[in-house]
């Protein structure tokens, strides 16, 4: 009443919830912001009953009340720069009544409410409905554990089981990577023709076929690598009996696909891509081919596969933007979305498939033009977007070898007369769980023809000789 435009302020709000409780509280603030709002710079009893002369309800709460007196009384005991302290004072008893409403218990605050700000009232009621929502549901996406708590246990069973998960195409990489890891998303960028779906059908080949054709012995052997379990491969570009299949078929038989293709074998390779199909028939390796995908498609299938086909691995051949992806991001998000955060989502939502139903992912991106000039490869070659790295869990780049890598490899090849000349470098830039030092270059030798890999050597970042073992990942039996 000593300052009308009170009555108005943005930064302190007032509204009919504050004075409702009291009708002579109400109809005095109803009558001050009317007053306000035409100007009124002072307020007095007699404007108060002046704006009410015509409604003889509120002159008589006003009259009951003793307006005239109460108006004295509070002007004189008021001090208009402690105008923040009686608001906050009237908003804390506002929102005390509308957690009493809802159901609430207030009687923490009751007695002793000048202790307390709205922030903390507000906070111990939102901690109160959070630990009831935790108690009754849990977002699968978050997990939450007291550090220690059964850890004793895990610290055993890795005496038996050490962390490793299924082999990749490198024993080299099984060493730095610790392997295939259910729950993990492996990223590699790879330039076009230099064989992304080539090694990505292998992997699957290596942990989803029962048998293997062995080269050295010259017949087929059980797989050590196999891993009881199905295996998915997703794409957008190939027809899946005519190209992919003779892939697949081409790394367990170990007969170039260009035979296959051709229809024409050397002698006892059909015999072989025979035993291979009747191989592959038992595998339970399924084959996706979706052109126009989104990122609900892609889980809804990965979810279908995981729950109807037993399938623990699966290979997405590769993060690229297209038009029906691109619309549904944008949709999605309510707005024009640009290219790096199209991949990015891709790539977010692979991640977040592996670690929701256990299952080891795979995939591949394109390389831009710093592939053939950066020296030491990392996510900056990666078309598109650096963003995609951050969702895996390993991530490195596959490369034909460069200028500076065949000069290194002549020159290790030539003290090393037995060792198979490497046509591969692969630099893992990140390695999550692994001891091994990040960036190293694994040379291997890469058959575009069956899938097949053989490790080479392995260096820095910076090209120096670096030792490691190979690790040889077999099926764990029970």
């Amino acid at each position: 009443m000593i300052k009308p435009s009170l009555a108005l302020s943005e930064k302190w709000p007032l509204t009919k919830a504050d004075f409702q409780p009291q009708q002579f509280h109400l109809r005095i603030w109803q009558a001050v912001a009317a007053l306000a709002k035409r100007g009124a710079q002072e307020i007095s009893a007699l404007d108060c009953y002046n704006l009410c002369k015509n409604n003889a309800e509120i002159k008589r709460v006003f009259d009951d009340s003793n307006l005239t007196d109460f108006i004295d009384a509070i002007k004189q005991i008021s001090n208009v720069d402690n105008f923040s302290v009686y608001w906050e004072s009237i908003r804390k008893n506002t929102l005390l009544r509308a957690y009493e409403l809802a159901g609430f218990s207030i009687d923490k605050f009751e007695q002793n409410i000048e202790k307390y700000s709205i922030e903390d009232i507000v906070q111990y009621y939102d901690g109160q409905q959070i630990a009831i929502k935790k108690e009754f549901y849990k977002d699968k996406d978050i997990d939450e554990l007291k550090a220690g708590d059964g850890f004793e246990q895990v610290k055993e069973n890795f005496k038996s089981e050490p962390l490793f998960g299924a082999t990749t195409f490198s024993r080299y990489l099984n060493t730095a990577a610790r392997g295939w890891i259910p729950g993990q998303l492996s990223i590699y960028s790879i330039g076009s023709g230099v064989g992304k779906s080539t090694l990505g059908l292998a992997n699957l080949v290596w942990v989803c076929c029962p048998k293997i054709y062995d080269e050295r012995q010259g017949r087929y052997v059980d797989n050590p690598c196999y891993q009881h379990r199905s295996g998915l491969y997703i794409q957008f570009e190939m027809a899946g009996d005519t190209e992919v299949t003779p892939k697949i078929v081409a790394t367990i038989s170990g007969v170039p696909c260009f035979n296959i293709l051709n229809g024409h074998y050397e002698p006892g390779e059909e015999e072989r891509v025979d035993e291979a199909i009747r191989i592959l028939h038992e595998s339970n390796l399924y084959i996706v081919t979706m052109p126009n995908y989104t990122v609900d498609l892609i889980e809804s299938y990965v979810k279908d596969y995981v729950i109807n086909k037993n399938v623990g691995y699966v290979c997405y051949d590769y993060i690229v933007e297209s038009s029906s992806v691109s619309s549904d991001i944008a949709k999605k998000n309510g707005v024009a979305t640009r290219s790096d955060q199209v991949l990015s989502g891709i790539a977010s939502k692979l991640k977040d498939l592996a670690v929701e139903y256990n299952i080891a992912m795979l995939t591949f991106t394109q390389v831009n033009g710093n592939a053939m000039t950066q020296e030491i490869l990392d996510s900056g070659v990666a078309a598109g977007s650096r963003a995609i790295q951050n969702k895996a869990d390993v991530a490195g780049v596959i490369m034909p070898l460069r200028k500076k890598e065949q000069e290194i490899a002549d020159m290790v090849c030539e003290n090393n007369p037995n060792m198979i000349k490497p046509n591969r470098c692969l630099s893992v830039y990140k390695m999550r769980f692994s001891s091994e030092e990040q960036g190293i270059k694994i040379y291997f030798r890469l058959d575009l023809n069956t899938g097949r890999t053989d490790d080479c050597f392995v260096t820095t970042k910076y090209d120096q000789p670096y030792q490691i073992s190979k690790t040889r990942l077999v099926y764990a039996k029970e």
